[in-house]
């Protein structure tokens, strides 16, 4: 009885102690935070790395960079990976917000497209690597405009606007909304000396004219659908969410300005507090693996950081036609003819006058 009562006593502890290892091991499953823009990612590929890696991904998304630069500027939201904008990658690293990179843990910078590498917001990758880069243009509704826009001046033109009042929309960036202003007014955008407080009052007296006829400032979430729906008819946008509509839309068409399309890069940056800074080297490193960066240039449409000539090796050895179509779009990889203006990485006083800016003409902080 007692040998019968000791062996019920092991068991009781054995179950007890696999029980409490494989509590131990639940708790001690690693967690992944990333912040990113919306629609900007496969949802495959962060399935594939937390299986590849036995972690889990938090994942959160935002619509516009001033949104991830106050979350760097909080010490990182508790995010370990923040996606953001070229604009705030040299004031962040200045201000100490970044942890330095381990390029020992990212061998696959050696994928990087050297055009894009070299970058002036980090061309030595120090606190920053590329992730995706595109243009920022006019999307249209063919079934709804009958007089397609091909400048900044011309679609920032509140006599062209009140044409279609209540149906367009400007970024929710507003970087993007002085820069595209700046240039319909005349002045270049990647010109520090044009960003000057008689500008910005241009700029503003500008946006305060049209800011009637706008539906309202949007995010990619909110002017992808509108547009596949055609309740807006016009949006400032982002190249490649508009491809992606198109698929579902064939009317909705994109145009990059003739006066200058914004050229920007985005960027894939550690906060100073991560907590999983090696895990988040995984991450990056992952994303710049060419099989991985095809699968997000299909999905979402944009040019990757990643040298094309991998990824056209990707697609021919898939037999991926569909990849090899995006890969030769014009509008996603533009032709050398497409005037391109470099958006700027901002500096103090420069994201001090985009903020401004913002406030006198949204009237809220």
């Amino acid at each position: 009885m007692r040998a019968k009562l000791v062996a019920a006593a092991l068991v009781i502890v054995i179950v007890l102690v696999g029980t409490g290892l494989a509590l131990q091991h639940r708790e001690e499953t690693r967690v992944l935070k990333v912040l990113n823009y919306s629609e900007y990612i496969d949802p495959e590929v962060l399935k594939m790395f937390e299986e590849e890696y036995g972690v889990k991904i938090v994942y959160d998304e935002y619509e516009a960079a001033e949104e991830a630069w106050a979350k760097l500027r909080a010490g990182g939201g508790g995010y370990d990976v923040i996606i953001t904008a070229h604009s705030y990658v040299g004031l962040a690293a200045k201000q100490g917000l970044l942890k330095p990179l381990d390029k020992s843990l990212i061998p696959n910078l050696k994928n990087l497209d050297p055009r894009i590498a070299s970058h002036p917001a980090d061309p030595e990758q120090k606190y920053a690597v590329p992730y995706m880069w595109g243009t920022t243009g006019i999307a249209y509704v063919g079934s709804c405009v009958a007089d397609t826009p091909r400048t900044w001046r011309e679609f920032l033109s509140p006599d062209y606007l009140k044409n279609y009042s209540g149906r367009v929309s400007l970024l929710s960036e507003f970087s993007e909304v002085v820069m595209a202003s700046m240039i319909a007014l005349g002045y270049d955008p990647s010109n520090r000396s044009h960003w000057n407080e008689d500008v910005m009052g241009q700029v503003e007296s500008l946006l305060l004219k049209v800011k009637p006829y706008l539906a309202g400032f949007y995010g990619a979430s909110q002017y992808m659908p509108a547009l596949n729906t055609s309740r807006i008819c016009l949006a400032q946008a982002w190249n490649g969410d508009v491809l992606v509509v198109q698929e579902a839309n064939p009317s909705v068409s994109f145009v990059n300005p003739e006066d200058g399309a914004l050229l920007w890069v985005d960027y894939m940056v550690i906060p100073k507090d991560a907590k999983n800074v090696e895990l988040a080297h995984k991450f990056i490193n992952f994303l710049l693996r060419p099989d991985i960066a095809a699968m997000n240039v299909k999905y979402v449409w944009y040019a990757s950081s990643v040298k094309k000539s991998l990824l056209v090796k990707v697609a021919e050895a898939n037999g991926d036609e569909e990849l090899l179509d995006i890969l030769n779009n014009p509008l996603v990889y533009p032709s050398n003819e497409t005037n391109l203006i470099p958006s700027p990485v901002l500096d103090e006083e420069m994201s001090a006058m985009v903020e401004t800016v913002r406030l006198h003409v949204l009237g809220t902080g």
